[in-house]
């Protein structure tokens, strides 16, 4: 199967949700058909319950499951006639969600239930540095519970998104991207690697 399915990562602050819009511009110009999604979210329905999960005070395990619940809901709406671009996907869950072995194991199996049509070709993960970070959190601040919650877990989270990176998921294409660079570089990057993986010509 010639999958077309591309997921964006990485920490708030990454520059990620940029990458997103300049993408978005360059397929609509380009006249390149594409549904963008994300998670959590994505559905009217799923909005909604985003808005609660973004500002709760949820334990993780509850989290886990509600992610999960809402990917499935999600995925199940989805239509696999066009190049679909994941804003955050499965490796958010785990690069946040895993604190234990426990929470690692009920992932990685949350994982497998996966359909493999699903699983992205390519996942671009934005890395960032601390000092970058910092320097974009002034400028932008805290939109939810979430970044008040998970800014000091930063190094955690990072080695998270690293360690799932080494993952085998039907021979996905994990690429790190070093997210401190100009947005052009990063675009241009992003472009090249998916005109090489035969995502677009």
């Amino acid at each position: 199967m010639n999958k077309k399915i591309v997921s964006f990562e990485g920490f708030e602050y990454s520059g990620k949700s940029t990458q997103i819009k300049l993408l978005k511009n360059y397929l609509n110009k380009n006249k390149i058909k594409s549904t963008f999604t994300r998670e959590p979210g994505g559905h009217k329905q799923l909005e909604k319950i985003r808005k609660i999960i973004l500002n709760s005070n949820y334990d993780n395990l509850t989290l886990i499951l509600f992610f999960f619940a809402c990917r499935f809901a999600l995925l199940s709406k989805l239509k696999l006639n066009n190049l679909i671009v994941f804003d955050r996907y499965f490796d958010s869950t785990y690069a946040y969600q895993k604190y234990t072995l426990k929470d690692k194991k009920l992932i990685l199996s949350l994982i497998n239930q996966i359909d493999k049509k699903f699983i992205p070709k390519i996942t671009f993960y934005f890395k960032i540095n601390k000092k970058t970070l910092v320097q974009r959190k002034k400028i932008v601040g805290e939109r939810n519970n979430f970044d008040k919650k998970y800014y000091s877990q930063f190094s955690r989270i990072q080695k998270n998104y690293e360690d799932i990176g080494k993952i085998n998921f039907d021979n996905r294409k994990f690429i790190t991207i070093d997210a401190n660079r100009d947005k052009e570089l990063i675009h241009n990057e992003i472009l090249l690697n998916l005109k090489k993986w035969k995502l677009i010509k």
